[in-house]
């Protein structure tokens, strides 16, 4: 019992320093975020921040260990931090910026909402503690991988296939907890995705405030999208990295669209830019739905012909480097191992298999234990 404990406050150590390290960097790139929304972008920040620099010590050919791994991402954005009190001393925007909404006082609404998110996260955090790592993707893939990563003290991926070129991101962020627990623990490390998860609901959240929504109006949306459906749910216990691709999506997306609908505060790109980075890192097939997500930003601009149209279509290059920041190296590195390239899903398409997966999509879509009653719901409303 009593290692049980120091385990889990280790485990706990470890995610704080993730989100410290996130929070940090996302305060410094986007002052006049709120501190819900730093805490939102931070968990998924600091994890992209200290899984590119497990990659940079693996081809560096240095060793993980808790010290090396876990220190030069806390310095730099102590650095950081440091550097902007100095240099910004006194200016306005160095604390966030007031809510633009008024707190009021919780209603019948926000009780029932809030108690079914409770009563949700509730559910998968014990169903992450309680099963060991399953499913064929975590045991086979991403979960091995984190395992071997561990043991190897470096991203060596020889002697064995599990879809190789796959980027990174997960296991690492699992093999990064590994380190703070000293050992290989499924049961505990699983909390990594209920936490992530719930940033990724309250992200959805602010940006809805963003965009207008009162708070009763946000919590009902977000608990709608939580608990509709199994496919959430179910990634909110399971150690696949979908759930890592869906926020950093989510953050990539929805800061596009405040920026593009005037409700995003001052330096939003540059903080997408690192939720492009995390999209590509998360999945082989992050690169191409970040393009996607590109060109419909940029067509958008053009239809909509804004003030500055030029100026504000060269603002999309942030995320477009982004994009490359969370590519190129792993391919790189690819490159540098001989690890061969993948080339299904995305790169192994051919033009007739579009015809041959509509009705299965359209069933998908009509699937009630996939979108429960979003269909029904989007009718009435």
């Amino acid at each position: 019992m009593i290692d049980t404990t120091l385990l889990l406050v280790r485990l706990v150590l470890g995610l704080a320093s993730v989100m410290l390290v996130g929070y940090i960097l996302t305060a410094w790139l986007a002052p006049d975020f709120t501190h819900l929304e730093r805490t939102a972008a931070g968990f998924g920040l600091g994890a992209l921040l200290v899984t590119l620099w497990m990659l940079a010590l693996s081809a560096l050919g240095l060793l993980f260990s808790l010290p090396l791994v876990s220190g030069p991402p806390a310095a730099l954005v102590a650095g950081l931090w440091f550097g902007q009190k100095v240099f910004r001393k006194g200016r306005d925007s160095q604390t966030p910026s007031p809510q633009p909404w008024p707190p009021p006082s919780y209603g019948f609404g926000d009780v029932i909402f809030i108690s079914l998110l409770v009563a949700l996260f509730l559910f998968a955090t014990l169903r992450a503690v309680l099963y060991p790592m399953w499913a064929w993707d975590a045991i086979a893939i991403w979960g091995f991988k984190a395992k071997v990563l561990y043991v190897r003290e470096t991203i060596d991926l020889s002697g064995f296939e599990a879809h190789n070129y796959y980027p990174n991101l997960v296991p690492l962020l699992l093999t990064y907890l590994y380190l703070w627990l000293g050992q290989v623990n499924d049961h505990l490390v699983k909390l990594v995705f209920p936490l992530w998860g719930g940033v990724f609901l309250m992200m959805l959240g602010v940006m809805l405030r963003r965009l207008g929504l009162n708070r009763t109006q946000a919590l009902g949306t977000i608990t709608f999208f939580a608990v509709n459906g199994i496919t959430l749910i179910t990634h909110l216990h399971i150690a696949y990295a979908d759930l890592a691709l869906t926020y950093f999506t989510l953050g990539g997306a929805g800061l596009i669209y405040l920026w593009l609908t005037g409700a995003a505060p001052p330096r939003t790109l540059p903080l997408a830019a690192l939720f492009f980075a995390g999209i590509t890192w998360s999945k082989f097939e992050g690169a191409p739905l970040a393009g996607t997500i590109l060109l419909a930003a940029g067509l958008t601009l053009v239809w909509l012909r804004p003030p500055h149209l030029t100026r504000r279509l060269g603002s999309l290059a942030w995320p477009f480097l982004g994009m490359f920041l969370g590519y190129l190296p792993w391919r790189l590195f690819m490159a540098s191992q001989g690890i061969e390239t993948g080339s299904d899903h995305i790169l192994g398409f051919y033009p007739q298999q579009l015809f041959q997966a509509v009705p299965a999509l359209v069933i998908a879509l009509i699937n009630p234990t996939l979108f429960g009653i979003l269909w029904p719901a989007a009718a009435l409303a």
